[in-house]
């Protein structure tokens, strides 16, 4: 017997749980008093309030907090931002800027939802052609030009 339980207990305990099939169950946050400088990649859900310092490539719903900071690219399925963006954003579907986002670059996107308040600098295409040209989940976006 193992210290607490059966040994089948602890070999059941000890085997890692898999991660859902479901990308729109998993949920990724970066905090609000958190820096992250680097890529980040996800199948899943990913909410924004703190600060990412590169590359944002999200296979789901990317929401960008109020506060919260992107400065490199996004590309996501779908997006909402109420913080700020500054880089290219590739959304395949629907791209939401709240009434107190700020994007700093160029937009492509196969639908746009602009608030009122909502400030864009930058050039934007969108559409079905648009929707078609842009990068799949499974490619990674181009770098930045310094």
């Amino acid at each position: 017997m193992a210290f607490f339980g059966s040994s089948d207990d602890t070999k059941r305990m000890a085997a890692p749980r898999n991660a859902s099939a479901n990308p729109a169950e998993q949920h990724n946050i970066i905090g609000a008093s958190t820096v992250l400088e680097g890529s980040l990649e996800s199948k899943g859900n990913v909410n924004i309030a703190g600060t990412i310092k590169g590359n944002v490539t999200v296979d789901g719903r990317t929401m960008v907090m109020p506060g919260g900071i992107v400065d490199g690219e996004l590309g996501s399925t779908s997006a909402e931002v109420a913080g700020t963006g500054t880089g290219r954003v590739h959304i395949s579907e629907r791209l939401t800027l709240k009434s107190s986002a700020i994007v700093e670059g160029d937009i492509r996107t196969g639908s746009l939802v602009v608030e009122d308040g909502a400030q864009f600098n930058g050039t934007c295409q969108m559409g079905k052609a648009v929707k078609a040209a842009l990068p799949s989940a499974e490619s990674k976006p181009e770098k930045l030009a310094a």
